[in-house]
């Protein structure tokens, strides 16, 4: 008699949970109230003046404030509780004479947004003469950014550990990155150019192996290697600038194919990853310049390559290691590019946005009417695993459909099964920006999918096929760029149902459409010019939740509680110096702008680099906020003697006890 009863139990507990889950992902829909963007973007046709190439890089730094949702990880993320390298936002003007001026910036951010691109773009055309058309985002899909600021319901509700698109949040980090187009045009000047390419192995795995394996079922695959199943190539714009009567390396604009998860689920502060290290390698190099070098690094074909972390290593000093490995290639590469230097500059964008809900011009090539989510994204990917969830049937990878295989999503289990048809289809994302971007011999092509290795090849190569003889051509991909609509696999890895094809939207032929649209763009790009066909007028309706602070205020009293205290730490994080730090209340602490120092005789480090680390630990009832500010002091010994500095808004930071 108690087999029955164990089974009714089961089956209860099933069934809570499953309604549970159900009005845990409706609630949002059902309550939460609407957020509507416009957007106008005038004609705008607008040529280079002068007789020489131009170019400006500018930076801003977008951390939000503390206790921001963060996108990447789900509902596995948690709150920000402050940060442990700072997030920014890079810009790139570039303008050739009698040529559209472009805008290509890089974000520290968990996935390009449609709404934030057209935000920015309405703000840079008051103040630049870039074109709302030729301005792109590029991201480093770090796991440990805010989320909140998405085109779409589906990715603001679920892409992070809190549901809603936050207004107040995607106003801050509209206005930041337009500031730094702004200042990156401002501060143009004559310049000189150079791109190349060049591959770094052993810094990434292939995740999803089996998957990958799958596009090539002649060959062999007991020996593939995953360290070796992954896109190695580094591809590099050098940017010199004119100061007086010569030129100095200015920038670089750099991408890579590697996930931004070196920084496990569940970790609190904000985080650029690996992407820091990258970019703060190659900045070091020319501290001295006049003005301050500014690298960019972003993603190229990243979507089943993973870090290389050790096992049980994954963490701050894994992240380090890789990042700075990267960093160094990157420096090869940079200075070889200096024979290749030119003031010549060629530049040509086009621009196409689709709805994939409406008729396309051009053919949809199977891709669905609608996008469904795969039973497997609630799984995660491999490396992200959490028991139980991971290894359930129909949730764990590699657990296709085998029956009722005849719709147009084929063989992907559906997360909730038809109960997910009572999302409206606008309720995912379906507004896609297509965009191929000409810089000399580069061809850039920003897609907002996440595009696996084998899929960016495909794209790659179509995209090449339509280029004309001449310059060496060097075509990449970008993934996640100006918009986010989950993965793009090849229909072969779609078939076994990873996570990568769980998490592909709309369908097995999602690829092809990708490739179909980038041939015709690109070859429309040579044919008729510089293409703007985004609409003139656009409106978004997105539920929204306010996270962000009513009012940021100036630095309140601050005081150092304690003298600094040596730990150890851990395997992950390596030994700091630590102490507390009172100020204002976590809701009233701006991030954005220097904080904290290290003060040396010699020397003094900026919490812009990776060696302060700030953490809240509680408020007060009187509105007072309590936090941990650790130092993590480089690979050479600190000179003494050494002290914590924090700003107090007054031309003087305040210093606590010296380091012993």
């Amino acid at each position: 008699m108690r087999k029955p009863r164990t089974r009714t139990l089961l089956l209860t507990l099933l069934g809570t949970a499953i309604l549970g889950a159900v009005l845990h992902a409706a609630w949002p829909f059902l309550f939460y109230p609407r957020q509507t963007l416009s957007f106008s973007f005038p004609a705008q046709p607008i040529t280079a003046e002068g007789t020489v190439a131009k170019a400006g890089i500018a930076e801003r730094d977008i951390t939000p404030p503390i206790g921001m949702p963060k996108f990447g990880y789900s509902a596995w993320a948690r709150d920000a509780d402050g940060f442990r390298t700072r997030l920014k936002a890079r810009a790139f003007y570039l303008s050739g004479p009698g040529q559209t001026p472009l805008a290509i910036v890089q974000l520290d951010l968990g996935s390009g947004s449609l709404v934030l691109r057209h935000r920015v773009a309405e703000l840079v055309m008051e103040r630049t003469d870039v074109p709302a058309h030729a301005l792109t985002l590029l991201v480093t899909h770090s796991h440990s950014g805010p989320g909140q600021y998405l085109g779409s319901d589906f990715y603001n509700v679920f892409g992070s550990n809190k549901p809603g698109f936050d207004p107040a949040l995607f106003e801050f980090l509209s206005q930041r990155i337009a500031d730094a187009v702004i200042d990156a045009y401002e501060s143009r000047r004559e310049a000189r150019f150079a791109v190349g390419q060049s591959d770094l192995f052993g810094v990434t795995r292939n995740r999803s192996m089996a998957a990958w394996a799958n596009n090539f079922p002649d060959q062999d695959q007991s020996t593939a290697d995953p360290m070796q199943a992954v896109n190695p190539t580094m591809t590099l714009l050098r940017i010199d600038q004119r100061q007086g009567d010569h030129f100095e390396p200015a920038g670089a604009l750099s991408l890579y194919s590697i996930h931004g998860t070196a920084i496990p689920p569940f970790t609190r502060p904000y985080h650029a990853d690996v992407w820091h290290w990258i970019s703060e390698e190659l900045e070091r190099q020319f501290a001295g310049n006049h003005s301050r070098f500014i690298h960019g690094v972003a993603q190229a074909t990243h979507a089943d390559n993973n870090p290389a972390w050790q096992e049980d290593l994954r963490g701050d000093l894994e992240a380090e290691r890789i990042g700075k490995a990267l960093g160094s290639h990157a420096i090869r590469l940079f200075h070889s590019l200096e024979p290749r230097l030119s003031p010549t500059l060629t530049t040509a964008i086009a621009s196409r946005q689709l709805d994939l809900l409406d008729d396309i011009e051009g053919g949809r090539f199977e891709l669905c009417e609608r996008a469904i989510a795969g039973a497997s994204v609630a799984g995660a990917a491999n490396g992200d695993e959490v028991f139980p969830v991971s290894y359930l049937p129909f949730l764990a990878e590699n657990w296709p459909r085998r029956f009722f295989t005849d719709n147009c999503q084929g063989v992907k289990q559906w997360m909730l099964s038809k109960l997910q048809l009572l999302l409206p289809a606008e309720r995912f994302p379906h507004q896609a920006l297509f965009q191929i971007v000409r810089i000399n011999q580069l061809v850039l092509v920003p897609l907002p999918w996440e595009i696996t290795l084998e899929s960016g090849n495909r794209i790659r190569q179509a995209v090449a096929a339509t280029l004309p003889e001449g310059p060496d051509w060097q075509v990449e991909i970008s993934s996640l760029a100006n918009g986010y609509f989950g993965y793009a696999v090849t229909p072969e890895e779609y078939a076994l149902q990873y996570y990568e094809g769980g998490h592909t939207l709309y369908g097995p032929h999602t690829l092809d459409f990708l490739i179909q649209q980038s041939v015709r763009l690109s070859r429309d790009l040579q044919q008729q010019g510089n293409i703007d066909q985004i609409p003139r007028q656009q409106t978004f309706s997105l539920l929204s939740r306010q996270y962000f602070p009513e009012m940021l205020t100036a630095p309140g009293p601050r005081r150092w509680v304690n003298a600094p205290t040596h730990y150890q730490g851990n395997a992950t994080t390596g030994p700091y110096w630590s102490l507390e730090l009172s100020a204002e209340a976590a809701n009233r602490m701006a991030l954005d702008h220097p904080l904290l120092a290290i003060h040396c005789h010699d020397h003094v480090i900026t919490d812009d680099s990776a060696e302060l680390q700030l953490l809240h630990l509680r408020d007060t009832e009187k509105e007072t906020g309590r936090y941990e500010v650790r130092w993590y002091p480089g690979t050479q010994p600190p000179s003494r003697p050494c002290r914590f500095a924090v700003d107090t808004g007054e031309r003087q930071p305040l210093f606590s006890a010296p380091v012993p």
